[in-house]
């Protein structure tokens, strides 16, 4: 075997993607995710990960500037790899084993505001205004948005294709219909240039990209996401089963992650106590 076909990361990924031992199958976009950090962490490294030592990565995984969800993040992504590296006899031994747990606090749920989002989507151009549709008004991931087509839409209902492979019908907004009625068959999301199906990294940073280009700078589209999460928790009577099914989401714990609440609603509830 020629040495430029030696790619433990490429091997780790495709082990990762089969999903083998029992281990749970990453989806496309965790895929992505993870082949950007190890390659980045292996460039950064001088004797790249497999040859590191562990003072060596956690010089690289903490430096200055990174939160510690991104450092915790990191972290976790690299021990898998490192250890399926020794189970496959990359290396002898675990260079992950006393890289700290870095404890990290749940994230607040960022949707965008309501005045925000009227703004974004009286200015937003095509094909990003709809992508800012399906995140605030059905909930979508990325990864949805670029596997949407236009049978998978009617006037009634959506039919996503989510995380795991896991189909889920979420009820169609009027302003999504309205954007999607008059499209052709086909991905709903396409790039200008390649007129192929964007992936859903091209749709994160380029709604990113244009966002910022409205004066909305650290604004994305799962701020979409988060601010249908909180919206549908307060029209449903705050019941966060209902929120649960139509985010897709495996654990009710995950859904209240997505759900804002306004602090005038804890002043009432407090007031009525």
């Amino acid at each position: 075997m020629d040495d430029t076909d030696i790619d433990p990361i490429r091997d780790y990924l495709q082990f990762r993607e089969d999903g083998a031992l029992g281990i749970r199958p990453l989806g496309e976009n965790s895929l992505e995710h993870y082949e950007t950090i190890l390659r980045r962490m292996d460039l950064g490294l001088q004797a790249g990960i497999l040859g590191s030592t562990t003072d060596e990565i956690r010089a690289w995984i903490c430096r200055p500037g990174r939160s510690a969800s991104t450092r915790s993040n990191y972290i976790a992504i690299v021990r898998g790899y490192v250890r399926w590296a020794v189970a496959e006899r990359w290396i002898d031994y675990d260079t992950t084993v006393r890289l700290p747990n870095i404890p990290t606090p749940p994230g607040r749920p960022k949707p965008w505001p309501e005045e925000a989002l009227a703004d974004i989507r009286a200015r937003a151009a095509a094909p990003w205004a709809l992508a800012i549709d399906l995140s605030s008004y059905g909930g979508l991931r990325c990864i949805e948005i670029s596997r949407l087509d236009r049978e998978h839409v009617t006037s009634r209902v959506t039919r996503l294709w989510g995380k795991g492979g896991k189909y889920r019908d979420v009820p169609t907004h009027p302003y999504i219909w309205e954007r999607v009625e008059s499209m052709p068959a086909g991905p709903l999301m396409v790039g200008a240039r390649t007129k192929m199906r964007m992936t859903p990294n091209s749709i994160s940073v380029g709604v990113r990209a244009h966002l910022k280009t409205l004066g909305y700078p650290g604004f994305h589209n799962h701020m979409g996401r988060h601010r249908f999460g909180t919206r549908a928790y307060q029209t449903s009577g705050h019941d966060i089963r209902a929120v649960q099914e139509l985010l897709g989401h495996s654990s009710i714990a995950t859904s209240q992650r997505y759900v804002d609440v306004a602090e005038g609603a804890l002043a009432s509830a407090v007031a009525g106590l």
